[in-house]
């Protein structure tokens, strides 16, 4: 009798399944997917998103299930007229490599921000709302120029790159110049993960750069942050290029504190041993 129920209770076990989305029980079929996973994945093949974003869109249905990332808001996947629809959001703008589901309606509201920029309004309008507290302005790192069907600059991956090709216009200049002067390809790829961190401001100081006006003190060069090492290049302005000479960094800084001092104090500026000053004034 125990070894009837045992078997009774496998071939029912057998007959049930996880659904590869959102990992609710099923019944086994020939589909992967329960039926709102089953539109989802019909929906991915349609917008050809990438299998990479599938698989953190499925991660988070696991955790969260049919909830609006934005709001925790449950969502529908069938009326595609409802602010409550479900479409895919990228969390950075233009970037197909992750998405997460949220609705439509504050999908639109996000528009192209990050999810961090985009709470950090809702909440300074609250405030100024309820409060009357002046909404305080933050930089927006995907805003210029770029639109929903843009790719993102592979350079800086702030803007929107050139149609046709893979950098915008002030990475496609800056692109010439570094082959132009051809630093090795290490040195460049350092410079393109210098830019999307930071963006285009200065390695020693994080002031603006000027990309337009050669003349500009502030017109960004590259230095060689060991003299005459071309391995690691860093963007800088063409004035501290120059104060900063055959210096290394740390010898650079010693001598600013060292004139500070100076100026300040009235100390005396004490000399050391470079390593790599060999100007024949």
């Amino acid at each position: 009798m125990k070894e009837c129920l045992s078997v009774k209770q496998n071939n029912l076990t057998c007959r049930y399944t996880k659904c590869r989305g959102c990992g609710k029980r099923i019944l086994l079929g020939r589909s992967k997917f329960c039926p709102d996973c089953f539109k989802l994945d019909a929906r991915f093949e349609i917008e050809n998103i990438p299998a990479k974003a599938r698989k953190g869109f499925w991660a988070y249905l696991h955790k969260y299930g049919l909830r609006c990332c934005f709001s925790g808001v449950s969502l529908e996947v069938d009326n595609d007229t409802s602010p409550w629809y479900l479409v895919f959001c990228r969390v950075n703008p233009g970037d197909k490599t992750k998405i997460v589901p949220a609705s439509a309606l504050f999908a639109v509201m996000k528009g192209r921000l990050l999810k961090k920029e985009f709470r950090y309004y809702v909440l300074a309008l609250d405030d100024h709302r309820k409060k009357h507290l002046r909404v305080k302005k933050i930089p927006l790192v995907h805003w210029q120029g770029l639109g929903p069907g843009d790719n993102i600059c592979a350079g800086c991956g702030h803007a929107a790159a050139l149609k046709g090709r893979k950098y915008c216009v002030r990475c496609a200049r800056l692109n010439v110049r570094m082959k132009c002067a051809r630093f090795p390809r290490e040195a460049i790829l350092g410079v393109w993960d210098y830019l999307r961190k930071y963006g285009f401001v200065c390695y020693y100081t994080g002031m603006p750069l000027d990309l337009d006006d050669f003349e500009s003190p502030w017109y960004l060069v590259f230095d060689h942050w060991i003299p005459r090492d071309p391995r690691k290049i860093v963007i800088t302005s063409s004035l501290l290029n120059i104060m900063k000479s055959d210096l290394t960094e740390e010898e650079f800084w010693y001598f600013i504190s060292q004139l500070a001092n100076f100026y300040r104090k009235g100390s005396v500026v004490r000399k050391r041993k470079l390593a790599y000053w060999c100007r024949p004034y």
